[in-house]
């Protein structure tokens, strides 16, 4: 290529002298002239050919100017964009690495315009987010291209700002609803600006944390007032009834009033109120006749609470002779107390009751297992089926004694004090009776054992004992004998001799002496029974009069 272009500029050369020989032939330079006139020519194109080149490094160094700028471009865009394009290939050119290094350099800068583009948008629209929910927007580091990870931050953000917003509006509604509807129980109107911005649209409504917080102060605010209210009308409500009952008001008038104030709001409070003062006017006119049946009203609620005497004592109003309005206060208020202790403590009174009604059955069963009455009165097996109710109800109780000592600690580690029946804890009260129960047993032991000794003396000294006692039989002497005709049944007869007792007349006459005058009682004849009676428990054989299934009877 260089050979070439040697040989064009050396004919180009050639050619070009010999036209300017021709020429200076036809004007007549001499040597001399002709001389020059090469000289001139030759640093004619001498100049040429060094400005060419001089041109040539200027384009050079242009080239190498914009491989320098892009360069210092293209590297510091691919870091900040994380773009991930590599470097340009060593064996390039001048051109090739500047058309390289220009291109991707245009990509780049187009990337980091839309980046900056796309980082704006996301900042307007969190600051939009943050001006509603007045929360502070994200500061990003100062970038001359936003990285990737700043556009990440933005993004979650406006993810969270967004979700915040819709979770701040479900409250702002659920707030808004119930602080209408307080407000409407409470029969009231907003008062303020910021209570009428409560009641309006979400959207004129600032989502602040802060506003949010100033919502609940106002719901918890009128909660408590509807609370107030609902434990004012219930007082109020309850004192009527009871002075209702106690002036025996007609059941259709109180149904009228009560039914016309089912609510808790304000005007209802106000009507219960008034009620309440017109009634103990009423009530006023004869404080003794009220005051009496408040004192049976505390009798009835003093047995339900279980309440000791000395508990009772101290309540002083009940004692006193005088009727005023001070003491019939005083009586009012000790109904209500009761009532409110014993509604508290339903439960436990429930399971009370529950064990005395056991208690009470076990005594029954107790005191008639010791009357020995119950043995001639023996029909249908009832001594059979009192046996399995006593051991039921002895299984019974020890299982309600337990539920109740159960229930009352659980109370009583809720509450921090003792729950007192009749001023003693329930241990001490189940305690008490069962000890009460064994000293009666003792002291009828004794008794019986007593009575024994004195009718042995009795025998002793007379020398003649009661007539045994014996076991009645049906009244039907045709059932009698089927009876015993059953019994004998499908038995051998045996014949034996009888002959009488010999008489001795002698001991006849003595005791006839002894006895003389003497008529013996039906007691002393029941006392011997069951001194008998005893004497076969203690042996284990008990008696039991019944009838199997094939109608035989057995003592």
């Amino acid at each position: 290529m260089e050979n070439s272009m040697e040989e064009v500029i050396m004919q180009e050369y050639q050619k070009a002298m010999k036209d300017l020989h021709s020429l200076w032939d036809e004007i007549g330079f001499d040597d001399q002239k002709r001389e020059e006139r090469t000289e001139y020519v030759t640093e004619q194109m001498k100049a040429m050919l060094r400005h060419m080149v001089s041109l040539e490094h200027s384009f050079k160094r242009k080239i190498n100017a914009d491989i320098e700028k892009y360069g210092e471009q293209f590297f510091k865009l691919n870091k900040e964009l994380e773009a991930g394009i590599s470097d340009p290939d060593a064996d390039f050119t001048l051109l090739e690495l500047e058309n390289y290094l220009c291109s991707h350099v245009k990509i780049l800068m187009k990337n980091a315009n839309e980046r900056r583009e796309c980082v704006k948008k996301l900042q307007l629209q969190e600051q939009a987010l943050c001006e509603r929910l007045i929360e502070e927007p994200t500061e990003l580091p100062k970038r001359t291209v936003p990285s990737k990870e700043d556009l990440d931050l933005l993004e979650k953000k406006i993810r969270t700002l967004q979700q915040e917003k819709i979770n701040r509006e479900k409250m702002f509604h659920q707030l808004q609803n119930r602080i209408s509807e307080l407000m409407e129980e409470l029969e009231q109107k907003a008062n303020t600006s910021f209570e009428r911005d409560v009641l309006s649209d979400v959207e004129l409504f600032t989502l602040s944390v802060q506003n949010l917080q100033r919502m609940r102060t106002i719901k918890d605010k009128y909660e408590k007032m509807v609370k107030t209210n609902e434990i004012e009308s219930a007082k109020l409500r309850e004192q009527i009834n009871l002075i209702y009952i106690r002036l025996e008001i007609d059941l259709l008038e109180r149904e009228t009033f009560l039914s016309s104030v089912k609510n808790h709001k304000p005007s209802s409070v106000k009507k219960l109120s008034e009620e309440l003062e017109r009634l103990k006017e009423q009530q006023q006119q004869d404080l003794a006749k009220y005051i009496n049946r408040l004192r049976r009203e505390i009798e009835d609620w003093w047995e339900k609470c279980f309440i000791s005497d000395e508990a009772k004592s101290e309540f002083v109003p009940y004692f006193t002779d005088e009727y005023s309005e001070d003491v019939l206060a005083a009586h009012d208020a000790e109904v209500l107390k009761l009532h409110h202790y014993y509604n508290e403590n339903q439960t436990l009174f429930t399971k009370i009751e529950q064990r005395k009604k056991v208690w009470i059955r076990f005594m029954d069963l107790e005191e008639r297992a010791n009357n020995p009455d119950r043995l001639f009165g023996n029909r249908g097996c009832a001594l059979l089926q009192e046996e399995k109710e006593r051991r039921r109800v002895k299984k019974e109780l020890p299982v309600v004694e337990k539920e109740l000592e159960a229930s009352v600690k659980a109370w009583e580690s809720v509450n921090g004090k003792k729950f007192l029946i009749e001023g003693r804890t329930v241990s001490e009260y189940i305690e008490h009776e069962w000890i009460k129960y064994h000293e009666r047993k003792e002291q009828e032991r004794k008794k019986k054992q007593s009575e024994r000794q004195n009718q042995l003396n009795y025998e002793s000294k007379m020398g003649s004992k009661p007539p045994a006692v014996k076991r009645r039989m049906p009244a039907n002497d045709t059932y009698r004998k089927a009876k015993l005709l059953r019994i004998n049944e499908d038995h051998t007869t045996f014949m034996t001799s009888v002959r009488k007792t010999p008489q001795r007349t002698a001991l006849r006459e003595r005791n006839q002496n002894s006895i003389q005058g003497f008529e013996p009682s039906s007691s002393e004849v029941s006392t011997y029974s069951r001194f008998a009676f005893g004497l076969l428990n203690k042996k284990g054989n008990q008696s039991t009069f019944c009838r199997d299934e094939n109608q035989q009877y057995f003592l």
